[in-house]
């Protein structure tokens, strides 16, 4: 008869000091976001092997080198629109005052009015592909004659990719739907809109 396999007191110790450090890096993004991570701590606390899968979204969506910074964050933006989850449009809004976008455009994106005509073409085929889940051809080809085929790819994953993550966190309990007045007094907290 075989005995039943002893702890590793070692992987054990391992494992906490490897979660610790886990969550301490999830402080560190939420500071740089401005908004709680409760559902990246969970995925911490729960397995880091699927803590591990769940960061390599992140590098799906980082960074951003074929297109201009306005185009991307609009797609995140809309993208996280789309989804309908407050944290992760505040986190968004964040991350395109972070790369330095002024307010007003911020404000613009989310209003989807007033934009020049390459960036409405990037709301347009966002939100025809992540809030529609239909197709916007026109729009499209407005995306590639702009900023070319790299730039559209890149696009098409920062804007499914914005809608991704809002995805999993309502999957695990954790997303809030987007209050319009919550978003209106972010924007009014920094002079915009």
């Amino acid at each position: 008869m075989t005995q039943p396999a002893k702890p590793d007191s070692h992987a054990d110790t391992r494992l906490a000091a490897l979660t610790r450090i886990a969550l301490l890096m999830i402080g560190r993004a939420e500071k740089r976001l401005g908004v709680g991570l409760d559902h990246t701590r969970h995925i911490a606390r729960t397995d880091l092997k699927l803590l591990t899968r769940y960061n390599r979204l992140f590098g799906f969506l980082d960074p951003n080198r074929n297109c201009p910074k306005q185009a991307y964050h609009t797609a995140r933006l809309r993208g996280a629109l789309a989804a309908d989850c407050g944290t992760c449009v505040e986190a968004e809004m964040n991350l395109a005052r972070r790369a330095k976008l002024p307010d007003a455009l911020i404000a613009a994106i989310l209003r989807g009015e007033g934009l020049p005509d390459d960036l409405a073409a990037v709301v347009a085929l966002a939100d025809a592909t992540t809030r529609d889940r239909g197709d916007d051809s026109a729009a499209r080809e407005a995306v590639r004659a702009a900023y070319g085929d790299a730039g559209l790819i890149e696009l098409a994953y920062a804007m499914n990719g914005a809608a991704l993550l809002p995805g999993i966190k309502r999957a695990m309990g954790d997303a809030t739907a987007c209050d319009l007045d919550m978003m209106r007094r972010v924007q009014r907290k920094d002079g915009s809109a």
